[in-house]
This record gives structure tokens, sequence and C-alpha cells, in this order.
């Protein structure tokens, strides 16, 4: 499938909102980045030929970010990107390079066994 499609399925972390107007789910995300724009607070990150907008507004002092490397991006997504398109609202972001991601992947998956999360 699509390598954002599980977005809407991802487990949300606790937070304090109302029951009337949960909170979206919170994810995290490692892709590469493809574009930034320091003065927008703006990024796009690519993974498999899919992409999305990022919005780094919310991250304290972020990282110097370089175009192609991976960066890791926790926040919530919802549709206010350009032309409707979801978009990440980061509240981290971190520069990842060197990140062995097929261990990193074994790692989570282990994870969300022993938390008993479908993934």
């Amino acid at each position: 499938g699509h390598p954002f499609s599980d977005l809407a399925n991802t487990p949300s972390i606790p937070s304090p909102h109302s029951p009337d107007h949960p909170p979206p789910p919170t994810i995290e995300r490692i892709h590469r980045l493809v574009a930034y724009d320091a003065a927008a607070a703006s990024a796009t990150i690519a993974l498999d030929g899919a992409s999305i907008a990022v919005d780094v507004a919310n991250v304290p002092a972020p990282d110097p970010h370089k175009i192609d490397s991976l960066y890791q991006y926790i926040g919530e997504v919802d549709g206010r990107g350009p032309d409707g398109t979801p978009c990440l609202r980061a509240r981290v972001a971190r520069c990842v390079d060197g990140l062995d991601l097929k261990l990193y992947g074994r790692a989570l998956h282990e994870r969300n066994k022993f938390l008993n999360i479908k993934g």
C-alpha cells in the first residue's frame, strides 16, 4: 500500500484533550528530507516515491536541516497541507543519519509485540 496510508491507524499518545475533541494521533516517521524552507518553517520528506509536507514551526531549536539526510519527526497529521493534502505538524525533529533502518524496524516490531499493539 501507500507508505502514508497507515497514518490514521497509528496508535496515539494520551493527552489532556476533552472527550468531545479527541487529539489527532501522534505519529513518528523517519524519512529522507527532500526540501526545506526555514523562513516558512516547512519541509518535505519522502519515502519510496511518496512525500508529505512537514510543518516545523513548533519544533524548538531544530537541528540545521540538510537535504538528503534522514530525519525523524514526531507530531500530528492533519489535512491542512498544500492543496488540502496531509501535513505532519512536527513537535520533534532530529537528524538520524547513520541509523540502521532495518534494525530500527525490527526493534519497533519487537516493542509492538511486547506492548501487544498490532503493527
